[in-house]
């Protein structure tokens, strides 16, 4: 790779964009290069840690395994993003496993690398440092909202007296009270009489009457059907029992919908756990 182009991907960091070319041309140096192709790991769970990467191209997804045998999706890291940072704190083996989607490009800064680079250019370690720490909070934060969420939804659904017909107009309710801005957001259930789903609860300003809530969705992460738009499907196995549908008060950028898709895909778990038990009371 030559090196302005580099230096162009470099720049095209968040973390690294403010950095100085000088600087960039000293990190550079510091910096190797790894292609991946699709599903190729990064490195697994319980590994030891001595790197940070830097995503240039594709995107990473962030797992850990659960003790099925399976593997839970935390997050997607875009391009221009980072991950793996513990690793240069301290050498903790890695708390989650990193796999490609799509064929990637990713820069590897191992600790040792770092040490050097920071020796040489002492002010700009100092914002490098500063933006990782910055970073580190607002994933803390969207953290501690996720876990919130979860337990809020979780608690309504473990209280056998919440359990009524209507539950899914408190789930909305407490759903939306954790997003940022006037969200909106609707519940359909599949009609044992027919294929279309009716709508059985909304919350919010926004009609959701034009919106087909019938679309084929990834159970798993759910789809942005637009910029404002989230689908998501309530399945159990192979069977759909209904979807959420919900409307973002501004169009949402790019770089945040793969995080707020996790989260709103999430809620749907309990969800159909309190539709299951709703259906065993009926029988």
């Amino acid at each position: 790779m030559l090196y302005q182009e580099k230096i162009k991907l470099l720049k095209s960091m968040m973390l690294l964009s403010q950095m100085p070319e000088r600087s960039l041309k000293t990190l550079a140096e510091c910096l190797k290069p790894r292609e991946l192709q699709d599903g190729e790991v990064v490195f697994e769970e319980g590994a030891r840690g001595m790197s940070i990467y830097f995503v240039s191209s594709g995107r990473i997804r962030i797992y850990k395994h659960t003790g099925d045998g399976g593997a839970r999706k935390l997050a997607l890291v875009a391009p221009g993003d980072f991950f793996g940072e513990m690793a240069l704190i301290d050498e903790v083996p890695r708390s989650a496993g990193a796999a490609a989607v799509g064929r990637c490009v990713l820069f590897e800064l191992f600790r040792g690398d770092l040490a050097r680079w920071v020796k040489t250019s002492p002010e700009q370690a100092v914002q490098f440092f500063a933006q990782i720490s910055q970073v580190q909070s607002r994933r803390l934060r969207k953290t501690s909202r996720d876990l919130t969420l979860h337990f809020d939804v979780s608690d309504l659904i473990a209280d056998p007296r919440n359990l009524r017909p209507d539950f899914l107009n408190e789930v909305l309710e407490r759903v939306l009270s954790h997003l940022d801005g006037a969200w909106s957001a609707a519940a359909y259930l599949c009609s044992s009489a027919s294929a279309k789903m009716q709508q059985v609860a909304t919350h919010g300003d926004f009609q959701f009457d034009d919106v087909d809530a019938s679309l084929s969705v990834d159970s798993n992460n759910g789809s942005w059907l637009d910029s404002e738009t989230f689908h998501a499907a309530l399945t159990r196995g192979e069977e759909t029992l209904g979807c959420l549908l919900f409307k973002a008060p501004a169009p949402v950028p790019q770089a945040e919908r793969d995080d707020l898709a996790l989260t709103l895909a999430a809620v749907c778990r309990p969800i159909t756990t309190g539709l299951d038990i709703l259906t065993l009371r009926a029988n």
